[in-house]
Parts: structure tokens; sequence; C-alpha cells
């Protein structure tokens, strides 16, 4: 899509994973491919989205997001491109654990990282201001590549969030204010003047 005065960044977090039934909601960067419920979501997304013009699909290195860029890139004929400066954050020995889990193993440290998540990672897990240099820079550079054009960016719920608060200039320690549901799609027009416009937030099909 050339000549617009705006580059166009969706974004698409990944679908269902295998382990859903059991509520390990903190994969972080576990390598959990998408379940038969995410795989079908994503299709949905995939048909939303054909209409588009995608000179480009990036996703993370983690197979579940690959698999999703895989499916949104088939009625556009493109082959995504996977880095790994676009994968979930590291929750250190928090990964693969419930909410309840943690919160009976590791109770002082999740009591911080709630009231103070910029300041307070879980143990062993990536500070919120190192994955958000990581995340963003990825960003920076796809934006940068693609001028003008339209271009999907599929990856995890803690990085879109990352994404969309920093563009929004809305402080880190808020990010889990901004609902990422699976599957959902965000658009954000980014212009000349490399001011953001957000123009659809965590849309699902």
């Amino acid at each position: 899509m050339d000549n617009q005065n705006y580059t166009q960044i969706v974004l698409v977090r990944h679908g269902e994973t295998t382990d859903e039934d059991t509520k390990k909601i903190y994969k972080g960067t576990l390598d959990i491919p998408l379940s038969a419920k995410g795989i079908a979501r994503l299709k949905r997304v995939a048909h939303h989205l054909a209409h588009r013009n995608l000179d480009g699909i990036y996703t993370s290195a983690l197979s579940r997001a690959r698999e999703s860029g895989r499916i949104i890139a088939g009625p556009h004929n493109l082959d995504i491109i996977s880095d790994s400066s676009l994968n979930e954050l590291h929750f250190g020995r928090w990964q693969g654990m419930s909410f309840n889990e943690i919160a009976e193993k590791f109770p002082d440290n999740l009591s911080l990282w709630l009231q103070d998540p910029e300041n307070h990672p879980p143990l062993g897990g990536e500070p919120l201001l190192q994955a958000q240099k990581r995340i963003m820079g990825k960003f920076h550079e796809i934006v940068d590549r693609h001028r003008g054009q339209s271009v999907a960016i599929v990856a995890h719920g803690g990085a879109l969030r990352i994404i969309l608060c920093t563009l929004l200039s809305v402080k880190l320690s808020n990010m889990f204010r901004v609902a990422q549901d699976h599957g959902c799609i965000n658009t954000v027009d980014i212009y000349d003047d490399s001011n953001p416009v957000l123009t659809l937030l965590n849309f699902t099909v």
C-alpha cells in the first residue's frame, strides 16, 4: 500500500495454545503450540485481514506466533519473517505456572510485581524496561523498513501491551490495564511526523 502518508501496523496476538485447559497462563518464552481452537480462531483472523494489502508479516520466534503468522500470511502469498526480539517476556521462575501457583510459591515477589512491575520483575525474569528496549527496537526497525506501507506483527500479550503503551505514552506499570485477547487485532497508523494514532484495539472476530 504505497503512497499513503502513514505506515499502518496491524498488531495481532497469537491464538489459544495447547496448555489452555491447564490455566498455565505465564507461558513466557516456553514454546507451546497453538491448539485446535487457536488455529480455528486465527483462520477467522486471516479471513478478516484477507482484504488488506499487507506488505510484510513479522512474528516472534515462538511457534504459537509463527504458526499464527503463517495462517494470516496465506491469503497474501507472503513469507513470514520471525525474530526473537518480538518474543514474549521471560517470566523467570514463574514460567509454566498459574497465578495461584505463583501466589503460593512466590507471594512476596508477586506482591511487589503487582504493585510496581517496572521495578520488580519475576524472580529470574526479564525486567520490563529491558523488554521494552528489545521489542521497541525491532518495532521501529520494521516501521522504518516499511514507510508508507501496511505490515502485520504477530506476537504475544505482554509484547503487544508494551508496544501499545509505549506508543501511547502510557506507563508500563499500567500495561495490564490494556486487554489483549487471543487472536485480537489492533491497528496503529504512524504518520510521517512519527505520531502514532491507535485506530483499533483488542478487536476479535
